[in-house]
């Protein structure tokens, strides 16, 4: 969402709020495709002015369902983000130069607005979990039937499976004997 900031930079506010949702659009960050959105997202901005600049302080709500990353079992999550940023005003910036560290806080304004969208997807991005997991101490599968190991025992413990490319030597073994 475009905010426009003209009531901030002519003085008539000192400060500017606003609510709305969205879809991460699809030429912008995305949040992967193991996650799927259940609603869109969920967005609280404030803007204030202070002393040449904006500062943008934002909360954003995710929820999203994944599946576990050891039994493939399906997932519903929520994820809360916030952000703060300095959105420099064309009277504050007049060809400062800023570290490159500082420069990844603000945010630049085109014609009296700004797009936070994108920032608001990448701040949920780093906040995602790498990986989910349905209960800390999930067991997975089977990696021999791939029946889930949480439900009981499958019965595979006590077949021994020998390696395929090794079953030449199996034979000989049982010659041996």
């Amino acid at each position: 969402m475009r905010l426009d900031l003209t009531a901030l930079l002519d003085g008539s506010a000192a400060k500017q709020e606003w609510e709305y949702t969205y879809a991460p659009h699809d030429d912008g960050p995305q949040l992967g495709d193991e996650i799927r959105l259940t609603a869109p997202i969920a967005v609280r901005v404030t803007v204030g002015a202070h002393h040449g600049y904006l500062s943008l302080d934002a909360a954003a709500h995710a929820a999203y369902e994944t599946d576990c990353a050891r039994c493939l079992e399906p997932l519903s999550r929520t994820l809360d983000v916030s952000l703060s940023r300095l959105i420099e005003t064309d009277a504050a910036s007049g060809g400062v130069t800023h570290d490159a560290d500082y420069e990844d806080s603000l945010l630049t304004m085109e014609n009296g607005s700004v797009e936070i969208d994108d920032e608001v997807t990448e701040a949920l991005l780093l906040e995602l979990p790498m990986v989910h997991l349905c209960r800390e101490d999930c067991p997975g599968l089977c990696p021999r039937c791939g029946k889930r190991l949480a439900d009981g025992p499958c019965g595979c413990e006590g077949k021994k499976e020998i390696d395929p490319r090794l079953a030449i030597l199996q034979k000989l073994l049982e010659k041996s004997e």
